[in-house]
């Protein structure tokens, strides 16, 4: 019998290549897929990375925008010429007074004595003072044991020439404060938000949002910040400072009582020595 052709061979390779195509274009969609994740993990790593740096972008900006506007400097003044005859913020004491130009915390009497106060809003010892004696003082004030003045100075302005006259911006501020009604919280405020650094000074922006600080809103506000913008008060802050050159007054703070210099190492001692003093010395 003729013998059979053999086909077998050749169907199992064709089996085998068509095994090895499948499995090739299997290998090949896998390898895809996976040049194809990792482009995608690339994208999404480099938009990640460009949003970072944007958002980076925008945090440094607005920072350096916001202590470009803080360290703005201030409009320059002028301090007029000494005047009596220059507006008063509404408590201030008269030109006729003894203690001129001063702003009074109680009410004065013979039986009582007289404690002023010398003080410079950019004197870091007064913002010291401020937060270790005032309370002490105001106190005997209110239960009128002492009739309590505190009496501004800006002789630092002439020594800290970089901040752009930031005793007398404060002074003039207050006094516009005090016409507000809120002259104390103003005061407070002003000394609890002194710079660290001293010759950092206080710019326009910080002395108006301090009235706000202070409790003015409204309508007050709006005359507050009138007042200050139009410097209404700078010739009582000019003659505020000639009274205390012309009292010789040795530096800030000062405590004067019934008209005799108290002295550093009791004023500026701290703990009770001041209390203790005044509550020894004052009229009774």
């Amino acid at each position: 019998m003729p013998e059979s052709p053999k086909t077998g061979s050749t169907g199992d390779a064709s089996k085998k290549s068509d095994a090895r195509s499948t499995k090739d274009k299997a290998s090949a969609a896998r390898a895809e897929a996976m040049r194809a994740e990792k482009a995608r993990q690339r994208r999404t790593s480099i938009l990640i990375g460009l949003g970072l740096f944007v958002l980076i972008g925008l945090i440094i900006g607005a920072v350096v925008y916001n202590n470009s506007r803080a360290a703005a400097p201030a409009a320059s003044i002028t301090l007029p010429a000494p005047d009596p005859a220059d507006a008063l913020p509404k408590s201030a004491l008269p030109s006729s007074d003894s203690v001129a130009y001063g702003i009074p915390y109680g009410t004065p009497s013979a039986t009582i004595s007289t404690v002023q106060v010398w003080e410079d809003f950019q004197c870091p010892f007064c913002g010291q003072f401020e937060s270790t004696q005032a309370p002490g003082l105001q106190k005997l004030a209110a239960d009128s044991k002492i009739f309590l003045v505190y009496r501004p100075t800006v002789f630092l302005d002439s020594g800290l020439p970089q901040a752009n006259q930031s005793s007398a911006r404060a002074t003039r501020a207050w006094g516009c404060a005090i016409d507000g009604g809120v002259g104390e919280n103003y005061h407070n405020t002003v000394f609890a938000n002194q710079p660290a650094k001293e010759g950092t000074g206080y710019t326009d922006a910080q002395l108006l949002s301090f009235g706000k600080d202070a409790g003015l809103d409204g309508a007050a506000y709006d005359t507050f910040a009138a007042c200050v913008i139009n410097n209404t008060y700078l010739g009582w802050v000019s003659n505020s400072q000639q009274a205390f050159k012309d009292n010789a007054i040795p530096g800030t703070p000062t405590v004067v009582l019934d008209g005799k210099e108290v002295p550093s190492s009791i004023s500026n001692g701290g703990g009770t020595a001041l209390l203790d003093y005044l509550e020894a010395n004052r009229k009774k």
